[in-house]
């Protein structure tokens, strides 16, 4: 059985599906989930690269952030990293935080759903008695209820599952997900529903004949996180996605949503259901909506090249002096530039910066 199976005998019981609970199956199911699977995601062999996993300089900027800003905000030495992958950025921080000899020693606290990848968390770090890994973000809270120090979630929030919706004619519709049996297909639809004021006050300033994203999975995940967390704390998102008036692009017509298999975009997620990264760009004004309703101030926004650039990225650049263009330094050179100048790796993703700020009574 696959999760195609799973799929068509839920829409043979049932009319149709939300893109969310498809979503879910298709990256979370226990079975036959993308992301709970043993085949390999990241690198060569994989579906889709990260920024850890093309050099080590991505960590050790970040290792300096983290040390700026525990010491400038006076938080306690934790950092939790959620969707940690394989956890090479773990270990370039840790390595380079010792390197480094920031003094304090650096509790380095892991969520990861996924039984396989904490295996491979488990591997990757062994030997480092600083780092906890759980299970879940519940786990997680029993084990700390007064944490206040630093949240980093690279690619995480265009992972959380979505809802799509569209208005026709005055009317609000959702994208929903129906199994055509004469095409023997997966497929999406449109069906009208009821949640008319919340729809129109999500999507104010958007175009409301485009399909139109929205997460109420994520919303829930950064109200729980900005409760859990004390003042001071602060939080780093990194993802790529889109604000205000990019949303009414018409390149965006049909929404953002998509898959990566084995390298290549694949512009219909409902293909290759378990075995195929989704997801779709971020909505950043959402994420500092929530936050605001949450008394937490976006205090940094930016592209991913500045950013990076701004924490003195230019300063790993080595002075080469052999010609081997595959030698370590040269190498490195290259994923320096690349991540100050690539259109993708500096331009395509952002960086958000939070804080609650800490309670005057």
């Amino acid at each position: 059985m696959s999760l195609q199976d799973v799929v068509k005998s839920y829409l043979g019981r049932n009319d149709w599906m939300t893109m969310e609970q498809f979503m879910e199956w298709a990256l979370y199911h226990p079975d036959y989930g993308y992301y709970m699977s043993e085949q390999k995601k990241i690198g060569k062999n994989g579906d889709f690269y990260t920024s850890s996993s093309i050099s080590d300089v991505f960590g050790k900027v970040w290792t300096d952030v983290f040390a700026k800003t525990i010491h400038e905000q006076e938080l306690d030495p934790i950092v939790v990293e959620f969707g940690a992958g394989t956890g090479r950025f773990a270990k370039q921080v840790l390595l380079s935080w010792k390197e480094k000899g920031f003094g304090q020693q650096l509790s380095y606290i892991i969520v990861e759903k996924s039984p396989y990848h904490r295996q491979l968390l488990q591997n990757e770090l062994t030997g480092f008695s600083s780092v906890t890994i759980f299970s879940s973000f519940e786990e997680m809270k029993d084990s700390y209820p007064d944490f206040k120090g630093i949240i980093f979630a690279n690619e995480v929030l265009d992972a959380f599952p979505l809802r799509i919706f569209q208005k026709q004619k005055n009317n609000w519709f959702e994208k929903v997900v129906r199994f055509d049996a004469d095409k023997d297909e997966i497929r999406y639809n449109y069906i009208k529903t009821s949640d008319n004021s919340l729809l129109d006050k999500l999507f104010a300033t958007r175009r409301s004949d485009f399909d139109l994203e929205m997460s109420f999975q994520m919303m829930n995940w950064l109200k729980d996180l900005y409760e859990w967390t004390a003042g001071n704390s602060v939080y780093f998102f990194v993802d790529y996605g889109y604000r205000g008036e990019e949303w009414n692009r018409d390149a965006l017509k049909g929404g953002s949503i998509r898959g990566y298999h084995k390298h290549k975009i694949e512009n219909n997620p409902l293909v290759y259901p378990g075995d195929m990264d989704i997801t779709y760009h971020v909505d950043w004004d959402q994420v500092e909506n929530a936050a605001k309703e949450q008394g937490i101030e976006t205090i940094y926004f930016s592209m991913q090249g500045e950013f990076l650039l701004k924490e003195g990225m230019l300063a790993l650049l080595n002075d080469v002096e052999g010609t081997d263009p595959f030698s370590a330094e040269h190498k490195r050179n290259r994923a320096i530039r690349s991540f100050l100048l690539d259109s993708t790796l500096a331009n395509g993703f952002q960086v958000m910066v939070q804080q609650k700020k800490q309670t005057v009574l």
